[in-house]
């Protein structure tokens, strides 16, 4: 009982003296910047002005007023494998969480065994004939194990973990903010597409007029066949456009289709046009500091550079020793109906101490791994929030420059609608050759085709800047990267309150 109470007091003297190894991790402070390096808000052609300190909205899709494209976001967030994928890889860490951090308890196991053993004197250290027996013998019982994690390897280990799983989280949230980036920037692109394929049918009929007037000019003999065949050349030209943009309107559509979840033939396309779609006249402009508090990418980052300093506690703390707790209670005899008596009764209680003497330096070298390994996730964090700020002063510059090219855009359309009318109008009247014609009916089609394009632009840009602030994931109403309540393939998105992602203490 003495030796108990003399090993029970230098645990509890060694469990105080426990000290965690390796740096406390704190988060990155904000960049001192001030801005994004954007002189001015959007011009005023772009009909948009920014708020800074604006808060993003989590359905920041719907301020282009489409419920078509409302309806795709909503599918593909309920159906799309790859969100779903991401979310299971959140279960999966959440679960290695609590596993790991299970090893922070006592061990407690339970064995027994039935054997036939037979010993002599020798089991005694008397000579083999003193003593002979073979007989049948039970044994049932539990034993306990304690790691006491003096010096805070196994505290660190939950640590990195810990910083693992949040870092699937911001995996999750930010497979979450791509896929409604993607969704609304393809469907942009497949009604651009759309609407391309429209203006080049209308010219294609403007054009199949003109040349009926020229086959009719040539019956009366004002023209030559020459102006009838440059005409046909023109019709047939524009028709061979066709299939390209038809197939890349299909590109889109499938596209949608994938991050829908579905293949093509199980996909509905809805009807979108960029007539159906309204550009958002105010647009959210998070400040810098709060921008590095609410991207998934910088978040992520910051993450591995938490679980990158845990490891250097976890490797330290490998090349010192370790001590152990154990106790085991257990019934042993030789007849059944003994067990559970007072007599069958042993038990043990100790402490064991290992320590590392020598290990060919690995040890040494894991723990400059570490350091290593915690530096280059500083370089990386830091890549990643200067990719962040480039990406919001990008789109910043882009919407600036869309103003400006969609008003010169559609001064350049008016232009050559005039132009072609001023042309036509001369042909009827015999001062212009077919070849003019022409000319001017190509530049009329390229000014037509490029506003679409320009239009678009206006569109997808703006997109882009509500993705590059990262996309509003913190305002929605449930947690974005939660699954389903019911995990059998239920489609309803419900979950815990979201809450700002940050890095596990």
């Amino acid at each position: 009982m003495k030796a108990f109470k003399l090993t029970a007091g230098a645990l509890a003297g060694a469990t105080l003296a426990a000290c965690t190894l390796g740096p406390n991790f704190s988060r990155p402070e904000a960049p001192a910047s001030g801005g994004y390096a954007v002189k001015s808000a959007p011009a005023a052609g772009a009909a948009q002005g920014v708020i800074y300190g604006g808060e993003v909205a989590d359905s920041w899709y719907q301020l282009f007023h489409s419920e078509a494209l409302n309806a795709l976001v909503r599918d593909a967030l309920a159906n799309n494998p790859d969100l779903e994928a991401a979310r299971h890889g959140l279960l999966a860490a959440q679960d290695e969480l609590k596993a790991v951090s299970g090893s922070a308890l006592p061990q407690i196991t339970s064995s027994g065994g039935i054997d036939r053993t037979h010993i002599n004197g020798s089991f005694l250290y008397a000579p083999a004939s003193s003593l002979t027996a073979t007989a049948n013998r039970y044994s049932i019982g539990p034993s306990l194990a304690y790691n006491l994690d003096v010096f805070g390897g196994v505290r660190r280990s939950i640590e990195s973990q810990a910083a693992a799983t949040a870092n699937a989280r911001d995996q999750a949230l930010n497979t979450y903010v791509t896929l409604v980036d993607q969704v609304v920037v393809t469907a942009f692109g497949y009604a651009a597409t759309q609407a391309q394929i429209e203006v080049t049918h209308a010219l294609i009929d403007e054009l199949q007029a003109q040349l009926d007037l020229t086959q009719k000019l040539e019956s009366a003999g004002k023209i030559t066949r020459s102006d009838t065949l440059q005409a046909q050349t023109q019709v047939e030209t524009t028709l061979a456009t066709l299939p390209g943009l038809e197939q890349q309107r299909d590109v889109y559509r499938n596209a949608l289709a994938q991050l829908s979840g579905r293949t093509p033939d199980d996909f509905n396309m809805p009807v979108l046009g960029l007539k159906d779609f309204t550009l958002p006249d105010r647009l959210p402009l998070s400040l810098p500091s709060t921008l590095v508090r609410q991207r998934p990418d910088i978040l992520a980052a910051e993450d591995s550079l938490h679980q990158a300093s845990a490891q250097i506690g976890v490797a330290q703390a490998a090349r010192l020793p370790s001590l152990t707790l154990s106790a085991q209670y257990s019934q042993q005899t030789t007849k059944l109906n003994e067990l559970f008596t007072q007599p069958g009764g042993i038990w043990s209680f100790g402490a064991d101490f290992t320590a590392p003497l020598f290990n060919g330096g690995s040890l040494a070298a894991r723990a400059d791994e570490a350091k290593e390994r915690y530096k280059q996730s500083q370089a990386s964090y830091r890549s990643t929030v200067i990719g962040a700020f480039v990406e919001v002063a990008n789109a910043l510059q882009a919407l600036q420059h869309d103003a400006d090219s969609y008003a010169a855009h559609g001064r350049a359309l008016q232009s050559a609608a005039a132009s072609r009318d001023l042309a036509l109008a001369q042909y009827r009247a015999g001062k212009f050759n077919e070849l003019q014609v022409l000319t001017v009916e190509q530049q009329y089609q390229n000014a037509a085709l490029s506003q679409v394009q320009a239009d678009a632009q206006r569109f997808t840009d703006t997109a882009t800047l509500f993705r590059a602030l990262g996309g509003g994931w913190w305002n929605a109403q449930q947690d974005p990267s939660s699954l389903p309540v019911a995990v059998n393939d239920t489609k309803t998105m419900t979950g815990a309150p979201a809450q700002p992602a940050a890095s596990t203490p």
